[in-house]
């Protein structure tokens, strides 16, 4: 499992910290003896969620996946879609397509990595049902659409249709407060996620 998520997203190294700035220091006026480096303070970021897709909000404990439901991936939210368009819930670069694309990542401008899971199982049905609206790179704002997937097709193939959002460096992710319940639509607020 954790080869298959490593290959999912790729973390890029910070370019605003250059090596010059690491080896900095401070010194007093009153002696030059050098001091410890200043460590930068990070002030906690939050990051305002919205909903994948039109449909029904539920927790990641009610999706029928273990894998999601105890949260190996990380945690998040799902919503079961009632048509079959899916935005992005975060603003952020597309990092990630799965071949078979029922799945993209998208990762956030403070680092914050989030996988669009579209289905359960239906890696299987190698791509057939979903048509991608993005590509690598790409630069995307939340509630943007980022992939369409016929609904009817992956019901008949067997599989669940669930639209399951993870944030999967879950070191970075201080808290994740989903307040939607219930009917929701594409690009409305869901909640928020606390970063540092």
């Amino acid at each position: 499992m954790a080869g298959f998520f490593a290959s999912l997203f790729h973390k890029k190294a910070d370019a605003s910290v250059s090596d010059s700035d690491e080896d900095a220091l401070v010194t007093s006026p009153a002696d030059d003896s050098r001091a410890e480096p200043l460590q930068e303070e990070r002030l906690p970021v939050r990051i305002e969620l919205c909903s994948p897709a039109d449909g029904a909000a539920k927790s990641l404990e009610e999706v029928a996946d273990d894998v999601f439901s105890t949260k190996v991936l990380g945690d998040g939210f799902a919503v079961t879609p009632s048509n079959g368009l899916i935005v992005a819930p975060v603003s952020g670069t597309i990092t990630t397509i799965a071949n078979a694309k029922h799945a993209v990542g998208i990762t956030t401008e403070s680092g914050i990595e989030a996988l669009v899971h579209i289905g359960i199982d239906t890696v299987q049905l190698e791509g057939g049902p979903f048509t991608l609206l993005v590509q690598p790179g790409q630069r995307i704002s939340a509630g943007e659409p980022i992939d369409q997937v016929d609904l009817a097709a992956v019901h008949a193939a067997g599989k669940l249709t669930d639209v399951i959002v993870v944030f999967t460096n879950a070191d970075n992710v201080d808290a994740i407060d989903i307040t939607a319940h219930g009917a929701v639509l594409a690009g409305s607020p869901v909640g928020a996620l606390i970063t540092h």
